[in-house]
């Protein structure tokens, strides 16, 4: 019996779980990157102009007035130079048939005839130009190697995508066989239909969520070392999405134990790249983010005119006008738009257009619980008490609740309309990043016989070998088929 019990484990344990992710994820996000369309996944084209302006030296965007063609006025704009024939090739061709983006025959020569243009071009990216570049690293890679190769627009373009699948199916694995325990549950996150969506784009999203996995792994381990790559890793992620940096007191917990002050000085250091990067953006790249010309919404108490940027000053001034809407206006946005939020993290992929059924997204949804939960009954190296484990678990959650709120009142400022009574701008993508410290509310308890890390993840696997054939071919039929 005990050999019994050794063979099930061995064919159970890591190395079975991390053959698998690959086998999931690497072949469905290459198939899904050589179907959808250039241009088709959110803000891509402008993510590859900060990808391409690395090749540049562009590590920072460069800030510059213009004038505004329909006003006259002076406006600012930051953005990078960028290759003109890939810039042309990264926004591709399609003929909208209703309300379906559709390649056509001709759409799909004329993607593949971009022609090379080495002339440098400025684009304007309000969007992305403030995000640290090494999440963009790969596909900078990858179009290094193209234009090494005098490989034409759209092959360039190609080589980005693989490079950025390549790093996401690395990391991923990586995070897999280092965590301690919840190898499921970071798996379920990996293989969302959104995740892998997003791997088969230059959309730096998926880096940072493989990176956030990365990062909980290593906190699992709970070693010094381990600790300090996952802060290295988050970090990364925090480049980007500064809102996020109240989860960096997760790797403080367990707020009573040993070395809490040795972990909050690694905290603090941990902290000090994110205010600076924050710090250099806000002083040399940062611009409102232009808009179609707008009337002021009914929270505006100013001058009525015409507005044609999202504005911060004015926005933030009507905040202060009235200090609960710091929670109203977040709250009636979780009120009215949680369930869509929870749905489009899992399943509306394309440019926002292509969903995927409610049972299709609730499956996945309750394969992630199951993952979850099942970490509760695998091996853990340490097991901590009842109350310990409850605050951590009050702690994480705290933490996220803060986050997303954070999210919400940036939103409102940053990108919402001036004086509009809702916030604007959130997609379910933006929760990928919350879903891997979820792991730190799970009591850790030792079993006598715990489960390979493999049981809590089947019904995650079973879902991943389905959207082999599925996700691809939802893509053919929304793209080709019509």
């Amino acid at each position: 019996m005990t050999g019994f019990w050794e063979s099930f484990h061995r064919f159970t344990g890591k190395p079975a779980l991390v053959a698998l992710f690959i086998l999931c994820a690497f072949p469905t996000s290459l198939l899904m990157a050589l179907i959808t369309p250039p241009g088709q996944s959110p803000d891509e084209p402008t993510h590859l102009a900060r990808a391409e302006g690395l090749l540049r030296g562009a590590v920072l965007a460069v800030r510059k007035p213009d004038i505004d063609p329909v006003t006259g006025l002076q406006e600012w704009h930051t953005g990078v130079k960028v290759d003109t024939g890939i810039l042309h090739a990264g926004f591709g061709h399609i003929t909208w048939i209703g309300n379906n983006p559709v390649v056509t025959g001709p759409d799909f020569l004329a993607d593949r005839a971009v022609k090379t243009d080495h002339s440098t071009h400025f684009i304007n990216l309000p969007n992305t130009a403030t995000y640290f570049p090494a999440a963009y690293v790969p596909a900078a890679l990858g179009l290094a190697l193209g234009l090494a190769a005098h490989a034409p627009p759209y092959a360039c373009f190609l080589l980005a995508r693989m490079f950025m699948l390549a790093a996401y199916v690395a990391i991923g694995a990586a995070a897999i066989w280092i965590a301690a325990f919840g190898e499921g549950a970071l798996m379920g996150v990996l293989l969302l239909p959104l995740t892998l969506f997003l791997g088969s784009t230059i959309n730096e999203d998926v880096i940072l969520t493989a990176l956030t996995c990365l990062a909980c792994a290593a906190l699992t381990r709970g070693t010094t070392g381990f600790r300090a790559l996952g802060l290295a890793a988050f970090v990364l992620v925090l480049g980007s999405k500064p809102p996020y940096a109240l989860m960096l007191a997760v790797f403080l917990l367990p707020l009573g134990g040993a070395g809490f002050w040795r972990r909050a000085g690694q905290v603090a250091v941990a902290t000090l790249p994110v205010v600076l990067w924050v710090a250099l953006i806000t002083a040399f790249v940062v611009v409102p983010y232009g808009k179609m010309a707008y009337h002021p919404g009914p929270l505006y108490t100013g001058t009525q005119t015409l507005f044609d940027h999202a504005s911060t000053h004015e926005n933030l001034k009507i905040l202060l006008a009235e200090p609960s809407r710091f929670f109203t206006l977040p709250w009636k946005a979780v009120w009215n738009y949680w369930w869509l939020d929870l749905w489009s993290m899992v399943g509306v992929l394309g440019p926002l257009q292509l969903v995927l059924p409610n049972g299709y997204c609730h499956a996945w949804e309750d394969c992630l619980l199951l993952a979850l939960l099942g970490a509760v009954f695998t091996r853990r190296a340490a097991a901590a008490s009842i109350g310990v484990s409850a605050v951590n678990a009050v702690v994480v959650l705290a933490l996220m609740a803060v986050t997303c709120w954070l999210i919400l009142i940036m939103f409102y400022l940053d990108w919402t309309n001036v004086g509009d009574d809702q916030v604007e701008g959130i997609q379910g993508r933006y929760l990928l990043i919350l879903l891997p410290f979820f792991l730190f509310i799970l009591p850790a308890v030792r079993w006598r016989v715990p489960l390979p890390p493999l049981v809590p993840a089947l019904p995650v696997v079973a879902l991943g070998l389905y959207d082999l054939g599925y996700l691809p071919m939802k893509f053919v039929w929304n793209y080709y088929l019509h």
